[in-house]
């Protein structure tokens, strides 16, 4: 029997819910879930090695990697036949507080709540 999958921390929930494509007729659709979005934030956008993001992350080097892969499937897929993308769901949770490593972190939940009093799920 396997071990149940552990939650994995988020920095935040994404602002952007979704893509479509323009010009495409294409079918189905795929959904990013918040892990997958976060791994892809980590390693691509913030160049984070795929142990700093595990650590981030609170899960194995291994996880990443299997995640990452997942991630890396659908966006192609969603690009190449031109299917909509949904960005939801998924086993997480978003850190309950600041972290040192997060001090210059441009999405980092905490600021949000800094400037606004209070955490805003979805981007307004």
């Amino acid at each position: 029997m396997p071990r149940p999958q552990k939650q994995r921390c988020i920095c935040s929930i994404p602002a952007v819910k979704g893509f479509s494509p323009e010009g495409s007729k294409g079918t189905g659709s795929i959904n990013l879930t918040y892990d997958e979005y976060e791994v892809i934030r980590l390693l691509d956008y913030m160049q984070m090695t795929q142990e700093q993001c595990a650590k981030r992350m609170g899960v194995s080097r291994p996880t990443v990697t299997r995640i990452y892969d997942g991630a890396r499937e659908k966006i192609a897929d969603m690009l190449v036949n031109g299917r909509m993308m949904t960005i939801g769901g998924g086993d997480v949770f978003v850190c309950p507080a600041i972290k040192p490593e997060c001090e210059g972190e441009e999405h980092c939940c905490h600021k949000k709540r800094e400037l606004t009093g209070k955490y805003q799920e979805d981007g307004e």
